[in-house]
Parts: C-alpha cells; structure tokens; sequence
C-alpha cells in the first residue's frame, strides 16, 4: 500500500500543502498540513469530510499527478527451473529497468484536463537532459530550458487549474489527474548523436525450454504543489514513486517463484478517505485465493476500514486514466439504475420502510436484442441480482446472458445439453445455482404456500433488507418478480411490497416506468379487491446472501 500524500514538495510561492496523514485509534483518518517557514511547522487539518473543506483547502493548492506503466518482462529458464534462477533474472530485468528511469533518455509527456490545459497542449519534459522542457502546440514546438536563478518552465497549475471533478464510486470527489506517460530516447546516445536503432542478442547459459512472462502493471499517483515547476514534479514526485513501486512488485513478484505472476497496482479511494491510496496486489492466483483476502484483511486494519464487506478489490479501484473516455464509452450502454428511488407513498400508514442497500441496474423483457417476453423473466430478475452485487464491488463479472446462465446450470449437470439456446423458464432454485457458481453467493430460500400468506413474512423480509441489503428473486406463481422492499406496520399487520417488474418491453424511459407501476409499492391484496399474489400458488422467495468477507 503507498499513498503519495507525503511526496508533494514546497512550490515555488510556498503554498501549504498536505504533507501526510495518520489513523488515530478509533479508526479516523486524519491530514496534516505543512507550513515552510523557520522553522517549518506541521499541524493537524481539521476537515469536515461532510462539506467542501477538502475541496477548498486541498485541491485549490494541490495538483493530482497520474503515471502509468505496463512492462511484459521474459524470462528464460531451463527445463527444471528453480527459485534461484528466476530470481536472479528477476533481480536483474527490475535492475535494468531502474536504469532506465534514471537515464537521461527518460521522456515525459504532460497533459491536463483543464479548459487552460487544453488550450496548451501537451508538454513534453526531459528531466535529466538539463532539465529542459517544450511545449507541443498548434504552432508546433517551442522550448525554454531552465537556467539557473530563473524560472520558465510549465507549472503543474497549467495543466491542472481550476480543477475539474468527478464522483469516485465512493462518493469521494477527485479532481481529474494530470496524466504523465514515459517513454525513452531510443535513437540518440548520450553525445546527443542520433544512432540507429539495436537490437542486443545474449544467449542463454543454457537450454532454455520454458520462457514465462512476468507481467508488471505500474500507476502511481503523486500530489504536488499547484505552483511546483512540471521538471521538479517529474524528478521528484513521478519517477521516484515509480522506482519505489517498481522495488515494491520485485518484493511480491519474488513471493511467486511457482506461477506467472502479474503484479498491478490499483488505486482506491474508500469510505473516510479523500484522496487516492495505491494497493499493490499479484493476481495471478485470482482475487478469492486465501492470500489475497488475507493481505486484504490487513490493509483493511491499516486504513481503518471495516472488515464484512470489499472496499479494496479490484472491482473498487478507482480509474484516473482516460476519464472523459471511459465516462462517454459507459454511459452509452448504461441500463437505468435505482428505478424506485422517490417512490416513498407505499399505502401503510405508520409503517416501516426496509429497503435495498447499493445500487441494481433494471433489467427487463426485450433488452439486448433478445425477444425473451413470456418466458425470460426470472433470468432478467437473475441479471438485476448480479448488477446488484457488480456494483457493490463483490465481483468483476459481466452479467450473464440468458444462454450464459443456460450453460451454467448445464455445467454443474442440473440441465440436459438441449436446455441451452431453448426459451425453457427457470425459477429461483435454478438461480441459487447460478448465483452460488457464479460468484460464490448462498441463497435463503422462503417458501410461501399461497399468495395469501405474503404478508405474514414481512417481519423476516424486513430483516433480510436490514441486514443484507440484496434485491429478492419472487418465483413460483406464474410470473417471477424482483423485490427491492417492505413497509411494514408491526402493530397493524398492514404491509405493502416495493416490486420491481421485469416484464416491462419498452425503452429506458423512467417516467413510464414508474408511471406504468413497473417499479411501485404493491399490496398483496388492492383497495379495489383484487390479489397481486394470487392465493392459489405457491411463491419461493430467493434471499441472496451478502458475503462477509473482503
């Protein structure tokens, strides 16, 4: 785990800045400010994390600094290989790489998301080729080079003020990054003479029969002062941080001498943080191996974070590469979500209002190109259940087509073959199998004998609500429905059900769902008389389980 709070440096105009953060004994996070000065003084930042202190405070002086770097290291080893050896061509490929970001072939590319930034271009730096820094325009490219006593070069404010925001899956507010790329100087020496490009051939010791690819996937995320020059942010924030991590995956990847590993830093911002932190994990093993969740457990201790559900799993990380592009590309193909949200009127006087937790996407008849109406609406209410445990961060699974879940339960042989590409309904054993295969989630399942008896289980939904949060597959009956709620009167018995409908056909247009009671409060039985649980048969209620682990 690094955070790159304590790397920001004095700026230039000696702006304050944050220079690190602690967890107190209960658990708080708290911020310390820096103040230059003789002597230099440090205090504690009193911020309300329910205001806009942070924003006004911090990132009015700050730059958010982003650097990301894959390398598909190879390494040659024999027949019968052994620690020792990949080890030692470990050691040595990390080493070369260090020389690397040290060599005056080290290239930067600068660029910013803000209206000034995008006025200016990218900014090309050349840290150690005497500190020399251009500026790619329009016009084409123009350079200052830093001379003693004087200074030229681009500010981190150029790229990076006024701030512009965006809504971590946290609720944290993040201000969008300056994003540097390295590259390096490949046809030129260190006389500056332009070279051709070489290729270096070293045979190996021995037969080497088997090549494995260790795969390294670096990000670092920096804070500097607004005014710090973009040369100082680079060679003193961005490549240190890398040679850091670097060091930091060598230590993790030397742990795996049996597998191919693949060591990715994430960033994440939980629940009481308000700035980025960077976890470093080896997934070659899947994110569920026993020690992935207990290397989890433990950073959860160190944050302070609690330990029943995922706040640092790979589903959580927060994405500050591209923002624009990956926001249009989303929300292109995003279904609706939180359809009932508003509907607060249930018809109980005097009731209590247990409801899902998180956020579910709407999934419903005829999405997807797929003509599903009149037999596909207990997969659509399967494939609201999964959104639900998507966007809670449990899994990174994709939800499931109809044919994927076909061939699921024709996997663990609860299906014939022919069952997969048929219109054949399920019900909700059928999914506790899919939910249980898929992404390791147990069911409770209630079984109800008549529509009549509904009412009578709204004491144990309520509790399902409080202490899970999951939306609720309804099967039996006739058709399969998606529960998100209860309103229950424990004096009155009076009860009321908040039903999410998937046999809904037209297009994502909010207002006629909830218009139409697509998404409404039902009670088991009208004003009017007329049952929405018909009395002769039976339901079985699916209470997906939510995991307690991290």
């Amino acid at each position: 785990m690094r955070s790159m709070l304590g790397q920001s440096a004095a700026s230039a105009k000696s702006v304050d800045v944050i220079s690190g953060i602690s967890v107190d004994a209960s658990g708080n996070v708290e911020y310390h400010l820096y103040q230059p000065g003789e002597p230099p003084n440090i205090e504690l930042l009193e911020i309300n994390k329910n205001s806009n202190d942070f924003d006004a405070t911090v990132w009015r002086n700050l730059s958010l600094l982003y650097c990301q770097m894959e390398f598909n290291v190879p390494l040659y080893l024999s027949a019968t290989p052994n620690a020792s050896d990949y080890t030692a061509q470990l050691v040595d490929a990390v080493e070369h790489i260090m020389g690397d970001l040290k060599s005056s072939r080290v290239v930067l590319l600068a660029k910013g998301s803000s209206a000034k930034a995008l006025k200016q271009g990218v900014v090309l730096i050349q840290p150690f080729n005497q500190l020399k820094v251009q500026r790619e325009t329009a016009q084409g490219i123009s350079g200052d080079t830093r001379k003693e006593g004087v200074q030229q070069s681009s500010l981190c404010s150029d790229l990076s003020q006024p701030p512009s925001f965006f809504t971590t899956s946290s609720g944290v507010q993040l201000p969008e990054p300056v994003e540097l790329t390295i590259m390096l100087q490949q046809s030129s020496n260190a006389n500056g003479k332009v070279t051709a490009p070489v290729v270096q051939f070293v045979p190996a010791a021995e037969n080497a029969t088997t090549v494995q690819i260790l795969k390294l996937s670096m990000a670092v995320v920096c804070m500097g002062g607004s005014q710090m020059p973009l040369v100082d942010a680079a060679t003193d924030l961005i490549l240190p941080a890398l040679r850091d991590q670097l060091a930091a995956m060598k230590r993790v990847a030397m742990k795996n001498t049996a597998h191919k590993a693949e060591v990715c830093s994430y960033q994440f911002c939980p629940p009481g943080w308000l700035h980025p932190v960077t976890a470093i994990y080896d997934l070659s093993h899947g994110e569920t191996e026993l020690a992935l969740v207990e290397e989890r457990k433990n950073l959860h201790r160190r944050l302070g974070l609690t330990l029943d559900r995922p706040l640092l799993r790979t589903a959580n990380a927060v994405c500050l590469k591209n923002i624009e592009a990956v926001a249009s590309r989303t929300s292109g193909t995003k279904r609706l979500t939180d359809v009932h949200v508003g509907l607060i009127n249930s018809g109980v006087s005097g009731g209590r209002q247990s409801l899902v937790q998180g956020s579910y996407e709407y999934y419903h008849y005829l999405q997807d190109r797929i003509d599903d109406n009149g037999w596909g609406c207990a997969y659509r209410s399967l494939q609201t259940i999964v959104s639900w445990f998507r966007l809670q961060h449990y899994t990174t699974l994709p939800v499931p087509s109809h044919e994927e879940i076909q061939q699921t339960l024709v996997d663990i042989e609860d299906k014939e073959p022919s069952f997969v590409g048929s219109k054949e309904w399920i019900g909700a054993i059928e999914i506790s199998f899919v939910l249980d295969k898929l992404l390791g989630v147990s069911c409770k399942i209630l079984n109800v004998s008549s529509g009549a008896e509904m009412p009578s289980y709204c004491r144990q939904l309520a509790l399902h609500f409080e202490t899970q949060g999951t939306p609720v597959m309804i099967g039996g009956g006739v058709l399969a429905y998606t529960l998100l709620g209860v309103d229950y009167n424990e004096l009155t018995g009076d009860s009321s059900f908040l039903i999410l409908d998937p046999h809904y056909t037209k297009g994502e247009d909010l207002k006629a769902i909830k218009s139409g009671g697509w998404v409404g409060w039902k009670k088991a039985v009208s004003q009017t008389g007329q049952p929405f649980f018909l009395q002769n048969k039976f339901y079985n209620l699916l209470c997906p389980q939510r995991p307690n682990t991290v």
